[in-house]
Protein backbone atom coordinates (compact mmCIF):
# COMPACT_ATOMS: atom_id res chain seq x y z
CA UNK A 1 0.00 0.00 0.00
CA UNK A 2 1.19 3.49 -0.76
CA UNK A 3 1.25 6.47 1.55
CA UNK A 4 -0.22 4.77 4.61
CA UNK A 5 1.09 4.72 8.15
CA UNK A 6 3.48 1.82 8.79
CA UNK A 7 6.02 0.72 11.36
CA UNK A 8 8.84 0.40 8.85
CA UNK A 9 9.21 1.87 5.39
CA UNK A 10 12.14 0.36 3.50
CA UNK A 11 13.01 1.54 0.01
CA UNK A 12 15.49 -0.38 -2.08
CA UNK A 13 17.30 2.38 -3.91
CA UNK A 14 19.97 0.49 -5.81
CA UNK A 15 21.16 -3.10 -5.94
CA UNK A 16 24.57 -3.02 -7.59
CA UNK A 17 24.11 -2.55 -11.31
CA UNK A 18 20.88 -4.47 -11.46
CA UNK A 19 17.68 -3.05 -12.84
CA UNK A 20 14.47 -4.65 -11.61
CA UNK A 21 10.97 -3.82 -12.78
CA UNK A 22 8.16 -5.73 -11.09
CA UNK A 23 4.62 -4.63 -10.25
CA UNK A 24 5.64 -4.12 -6.60
CA UNK A 25 9.33 -3.27 -6.93
CA UNK A 26 11.40 -0.98 -9.15
CA UNK A 27 15.18 -0.81 -8.69
CA UNK A 28 16.84 1.58 -8.94
CA UNK A 29 14.25 3.71 -7.21
CA UNK A 30 12.70 5.76 -10.05
CA UNK A 31 12.94 9.14 -8.29
CA UNK A 32 16.09 8.79 -6.20
CA UNK A 33 17.99 11.17 -8.48
CA UNK A 34 15.44 13.90 -7.59
CA UNK A 35 15.80 13.65 -3.80
CA UNK A 36 18.51 15.36 -1.81
CA UNK A 37 17.83 13.22 1.28
CA UNK A 38 18.86 10.20 -0.80
CA UNK A 39 21.67 11.65 -2.89
CA UNK A 40 23.65 13.57 -0.27
CA UNK A 41 24.14 10.66 2.15
CA UNK A 42 24.77 8.25 -0.73
CA UNK A 43 27.52 10.44 -2.19
CA UNK A 44 28.95 10.98 1.33
CA UNK A 45 29.47 7.25 1.83
CA UNK A 46 30.15 6.26 -1.78
CA UNK A 47 31.45 9.19 -3.84
CA UNK A 48 31.61 7.08 -7.00
CA UNK A 49 28.08 5.63 -6.62
CA UNK A 50 26.29 5.12 -9.91
CA UNK A 51 22.55 5.03 -10.46
CA UNK A 52 21.97 2.34 -13.11
CA UNK A 53 20.61 3.90 -16.27
CA UNK A 54 21.38 7.45 -15.10
CA UNK A 55 25.09 7.70 -14.23
CA UNK A 56 27.03 9.11 -11.30
CA UNK A 57 24.81 10.03 -8.36
CA UNK A 58 26.85 13.15 -7.58
CA UNK A 59 25.96 14.52 -11.01
CA UNK A 60 22.41 15.19 -9.73
CA UNK A 61 23.38 17.08 -6.56
CA UNK A 62 23.17 20.49 -8.23
CA UNK A 63 19.54 19.94 -9.17
CA UNK A 64 18.55 19.20 -5.56
CA UNK A 65 20.70 21.80 -3.78
CA UNK A 66 17.62 23.80 -2.71
CA UNK A 67 16.02 20.83 -0.96
CA UNK A 68 16.42 21.10 2.81
CA UNK A 69 17.68 18.13 4.78
CA UNK A 70 17.46 18.10 8.57
CA UNK A 71 19.78 15.88 10.55
CA UNK A 72 18.01 14.04 13.34
CA UNK A 73 19.57 13.18 16.64
CA UNK A 74 20.91 9.63 16.85
CA UNK A 75 19.62 7.33 19.52
CA UNK A 76 21.69 4.49 20.84
CA UNK A 77 20.09 1.12 20.71
CA UNK A 78 20.42 -1.40 23.46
Amino acid sequence: MRNVSRTLDLDFLIFGRRRISLPTLTVPHPRMHERAFVLRPLVDVAAAATIPGRGLARRFLGAVRDQRIARTRSQRLG
